[in-house]
């Protein structure tokens, strides 16, 4: 059955940025003289929150905090992600549930200003009737953010679907009792994602065909 609402993830969901993601982190790390890692490793270890993630790349926060290294971060994502393109097939979805009707949200560990000005530069912020970011850049989580929207929409959470790209959409998910699938090609390997237990789907192409057939 069509849900009702899709909670959608943003990053490696809609906007394919994996690789640019990646390649700033290799940046900051040769800047400090560490080791730049693959992007095989990247997706078998990216996770959230980002901070750990980041002690697994060798980072240690000694002599520099990581808000500093996010922060740079984000420095450099934010003039270069126009340079990233939506996943293919993500458009015709959209367009597809607002056609039947279904209520959209954006739903991100990306700062709320951020997040607004990347989905308006990609000409989607439109198909979402409303778009939750985050106050920082830390990417800790968004599981507070998704059961505050939850409480307030006052719908049953078997009518809602999350889509993402990594485990911690499953996390905030199941935080909040609605189902969850994932999209591969993401942030994370298929490997990681199967290990979710929930759906997982080569495309939005392969995901909209199970939804709106």
């Amino acid at each position: 059955m069509t849900p009702k609402l899709l909670i959608w993830d943003w990053n490696g969901t809609i906007i394919d940025d994996t690789d640019l993601c990646l390649a700033i982190e290799n940046e900051l790390l040769c800047e400090r003289g560490m080791r730049e890692i693959t992007r095989d490793w990247y997706l078998a270890h990216f996770s959230f929150p980002v901070r750990d993630y980041y002690l697994k790349m060798g980072y240690t926060f000694r002599t520099e905090s990581f808000e500093t290294v996010a922060d740079e971060f984000m420095v450099r994502y934010r003039t270069r992600f126009s340079e990233c393109l939506l996943r293919e097939g993500v458009t015709d979805m959209l367009n597809e549930a607002k056609r039947r009707g279904v209520a959209q949200t954006l739903l991100s560990v990306t700062r709320q200003d951020d997040l607004v000005v990347q989905a308006q530069a990609f000409g989607v912020a439109g198909f979402f009737s409303e778009i939750l970011g985050q106050d920082d850049s830390l990417c800790v989580s968004k599981i507070d953010r998704a059961k505050t929207y939850m409480a307030r929409l006052g719908i049953r959470p078997e009518d809602a679907l999350f889509i993402g790209d990594t485990d911690h959409d499953v996390e905030a998910a199941n935080a909040v009792g609605c189902p969850c699938v994932l999209l591969s090609g993401g942030h994370q390997s298929r490997e990681v994602l199967q290990r979710c237990g929930v759906p997982v789907y080569e495309s939005t192409e392969a995901l909209g065909k199970a939804l709106f057939q």
